[in-house]
């Protein structure tokens, strides 16, 4: 559970742990992307239904980039979102995989190697109670 630690103290401590600072940073750089696509899809095109998904990117996102930080704050409960999380953006990636469409494919082609390291990091951090050794 969160160590009532200060923040600066906290954010050291786990990003000090390989595994855990590779699940926090790229979580949080997913969070930041879904925030980013958002936003896009707003600027781009501004109909209702736009409006729509932009509002539902950019609250995936910035509760992505809250997984994160409860990481930093050393909640071991949010690691267990951050594989979620991440398991769930692998099989996005994988659908996006599928796709007769080159832009797509090429794009999840270039995310599926960060998507991964997020996964396998993140797996392992919990099966080696990461949290936990930081004391």
């Amino acid at each position: 559970m969160g160590q009532g630690c200060g923040t600066l103290r906290c954010v050291n401590a786990v990003l000090r742990r390989p595994l855990l600072a590779i699940s926090v940073i790229l979580t949080a750089a997913t969070g930041l992307a879904a925030v980013g696509i958002g936003v896009g899809a707003l600027v781009v095109n501004s109909r209702l239904f736009a409006v729509g998904i932009a509002a539902v990117l950019i609250a995936y996102g910035v509760s992505v980039l809250l997984i994160a930080w409860l990481v930093l704050k050393r909640y071991s409960w949010a690691l267990g979102l951050v594989v979620a999380s991440s398991l769930l953006h692998l099989m996005v990636v994988g659908s996006f995989l599928t796709t007769a469409d080159r832009t797509q494919f090429v794009g999840s082609l270039i995310v599926v190697p960060f998507v991964l390291a997020t996964v396998i990091a993140s797996v392992l951090a919990v099966g080696r109670r990461e949290l936990e050794r930081l004391g």
